[in-house]
């Protein structure tokens, strides 16, 4: 049960055993009938690592230890990486063609920043392609070790600066590619020092040529937050303040009505976290739980609040945190549940709120 509230996960009594050790038969039947579990005998292998009451060797690790330390395609034959090939290719041509270009909620750009500057920390392909291709130019630059370079230097650097020398028409698309990108690098100090190294740093050149953001103020709320990985993509979602609310989609024309489900104002963000008096009170009643005395205000407000209490690493700032990303999903639920017509209520909302922070932390 604990697991469950925590997880979101159900177990499945048709996929579950159980196992008894000094349990009698009343005991056992009591609680076959009580889980619905079958009932198993030791030994069975998990892993490939028999299950035993007694103490294994070390021996019994091997095929487990064995397949960590071998990649599994090199178990497989060539008609069978053929196979992994194709059915990997498939997929992700079948998901990218599916694409409905549908209104991004935040932009690719703002996507692939590093979280401290307020991105999810994903790698724009743009930039990381223009590194690619920076470190083959790195490689010509001063450097002659592999056939191909040779024949670069011999056919069009021809004993010349690389940086210097003219594009010309009759080359190779990506050897254009490669000279076209010393446009990025010029005048850049960090590449006549990377050009004065034994090794090339592509995380550091992907660094560089990130755009130049401040960083964001709510940054600290993601580090050390205990809460599931959807509900900080909803608080990041809010912190960039683009939730799907009423009032967003009435500009974009999907909705008719830009009235918040609980009252008569217009929802925005600012409204329905946590001036709505739907929402309010049951942040106010999780504070209370906490044992915090404040009284909430409009969005910007509360997030000045909540950065300023959750500095530090202690337990009440994670708690804190915790708090503050579930109650943010929560109501959000809460918010569509009520939009669609679905039984729901705050004191429902409140009380998941509440086991989450229990079992989660």
């Amino acid at each position: 049960m604990c697991v469950s509230l925590s997880t979101g996960l159900k177990y499945n009594s048709a996929k579950c055993c159980i196992f008894f050790g000094g349990v009698d038969q009343t005991g056992r039947k009591d609680l076959k009938n009580l889980t619905g579990f079958a009932e198993e005998n030791l030994s069975f292998r998990y892993l490939g690592i028999p299950m035993s009451s007694k103490r294994l060797s070390a021996q019994a690790y091997d095929n487990l230890i064995d397949k960590i330390n071998h990649w599994s395609s090199r178990l497989l034959s060539y008609a069978g990486k053929l196979l992994l090939v194709k059915s990997v290719t498939f997929a992700l041509t079948n998901y990218w063609m599916q694409w409905n270009n549908r209104e991004s909620q935040v932009a690719w750009s703002t996507i692939s920043m590093p979280k401290k500057n307020g991105g999810l920390n994903i790698i724009d392909l743009d930039i990381w392609n223009t590194v690619t291709l920076l470190k083959l130019l790195w490689n010509l630059s001063d450097k002659a070790d592999s056939l191909w370079e040779q024949w670069i230097h011999t056919y069009y650097v021809k004993n010349q600066n690389i940086m210097d020398i003219e594009g010309t028409t009759n080359a190779s698309c990506i050897v254009k590619e490669i000279l076209n990108q010393r446009g990025c690098v010029r005048g850049r100090s960090w590449w006549g020092d990377m050009l004065h190294q034994d090794r090339f740093k592509m995380s550091k050149i992907y660094t560089e040529l990130l755009r130049d953001v401040p960083q964001v103020p709510w940054k600290s709320l993601f580090y050390g937050n205990l809460a599931r990985p959807r509900a900080k993509i909803n608080l990041w979602l809010s912190c960039n303040e683009r939730l799907g609310t009423k009032s967003r989609l009435y500009r974009f024309g999907m909705v008719d009505n830009p009235k918040c489900c609980f009252c008569s104002e217009e929802e925005t963000q600012s409204h329905l976290l946590f001036d709505c008096v739907g929402t309010k009170g049951i942040w106010m009643k999780v504070l209370e739980w906490l044992q915090i005395q404040h009284i909430p205000s409009g969005w910007t407000q509360e997030m000045k609040w909540i950065i300023q209490k959750t500095k530090g690493k202690g337990a009440r700032a994670k708690i804190l945190k915790l708090a503050t990303t579930k109650s943010i999903y929560e109501i959000w639920r809460y918010r569509n549940g009520k939009c669609f017509g679905n039984n729901v209520n705050a004191q429902k909302t409140y009380d998941t709120i509440i086991d989450s922070i229990v079992y989660r932390d």
